[in-house]
């Protein structure tokens, strides 16, 4: 098996983890409620539309802004991300077109401009039917250094690094 191959593999199972056969046909088979997001006449994607705690909109990120989280959402979206997302963010990843995916574009300033950290830290956490949810898969502070990267791909800039930020992966409980 090639290596394109197997990474195409190994996406398409992560992404079907959970759901059984069975699951999958019920939910072919039911029709979408008239709140499912859908895609505008321009067939772009319309933002995640699941509701979000007010207490998890106001969480706030633990995790400085800083180039050293950033440099470390970005490994996390490199190895979870960029299949579907693509590598610069702009929702062209390889699997796109194999899976039938129209996931967002993240180099546009406006895709995440209405969205605080916590609600994409949620977003990123539960997931959204295909996108696995990663709060099982990766730590908070995973999550937290990859919504400061999102941030960059709007073209937020990040403060420089202190020296000081914790090098490992440590998770910062939020006060």
């Amino acid at each position: 098996m090639s290596m394109k191959n197997l990474t195409v593999f190994l996406a398409i199972l992560l992404t079907m983890c959970g759901l059984s056969a069975q699951e999958k046909q019920e939910k072919k088979e039911q029709p979408a409620p008239a709140s499912a997001p859908t895609a505008s006449a321009q067939g772009a994607p319309v933002p995640h539309e699941l509701t979000i705690s007010a207490e998890d909109k106001a969480r706030k990120n633990p995790v400085k802004f800083t180039e050293v989280s950033v440099e470390r959402g970005k490994k996390v979206y490199g190895t979870q991300c960029a299949l579907c997302h693509g590598t610069k963010g702009d929702g062209k990843g390889d699997m796109v077109e194999e899976m039938k995916l129209n996931p967002p574009d993240f180099t546009k300033p406006e895709t995440l401009k209405e969205r605080t950290d916590g609600e994409l830290f949620a977003i990123i956490g539960s997931g959204k039917d295909p996108m696995p949810a990663q709060a099982g898969r990766m730590t908070d502070q995973h999550r937290w250094d990859l919504v400061n990267y999102l941030r960059t791909m709007g073209g937020k800039t990040p403060d420089k690094a202190t020296g000081k930020e914790p090098e490992e992966n440590v998770i910062l409980v939020p006060q």
